[in-house]
């Protein structure tokens, strides 16, 4: 399976940069792994232009043929045993490749939510992008752990 992180912005901290390779370094020994930064270089200060032009450049890299997936506060909360069966779900079902994509910062036009249908929160609370980034891969380690067997998490 491959999955892919992908993300409207730049790397603000070094320190969660850190941690975040960290984590990309354990995923990938389970699964092919890839965070791609998408740089929006049309940003404006006018709101609407900002995630019209956001939500282009996502359209633009998204291959249609991957199972894709918002990271978006109205979408399905999971808790991490639920998440780590919903990966492995996918797995057994023979989906080859899942993008998770994180919006930019005032998130998604509608043109993509009507686009993708799959909708995940990492919380009903917003999170700054590199947070999100840490949070999702943290997670997306822990339910490989949990499908593989290795104890990291406790239940």
């Amino acid at each position: 399976m491959n999955i892919k992180l992908l993300y409207i912005g730049k790397n603000k901290s070094s320190n969660i940069e850190t941690l975040i390779e960290n984590y990309e370094k354990k995923i990938k020994h389970f699964i092919n792994f890839e965070i791609q930064c998408l740089k929006n270089k049309k940003r404006s200060f006018d709101k609407s232009s900002t995630i019209k032009s956001d939500s282009g450049l996502i359209l633009k890299n998204l291959n249609k043929e991957d199972f894709i997936i918002l990271l978006d506060e109205k979408g399905m909360e999971y808790n991490s045993l639920d998440f780590s069966n919903f990966i492995n779900k996918q797995m057994i079902n023979g989906i080859k490749n899942i993008t998770f994509v994180v919006g930019g910062a005032y998130g998604f036009n509608e043109e993509i939510r009507r686009f993708v249908k799959n909708k995940m929160a990492l919380s009903k609370m917003t999170f700054s992008h590199d947070m999100a980034r840490l949070f999702f891969v943290e997670q997306l380690y822990r339910s490989l752990t949990i499908i593989n067997n290795i104890p990291y998490h406790n239940d």
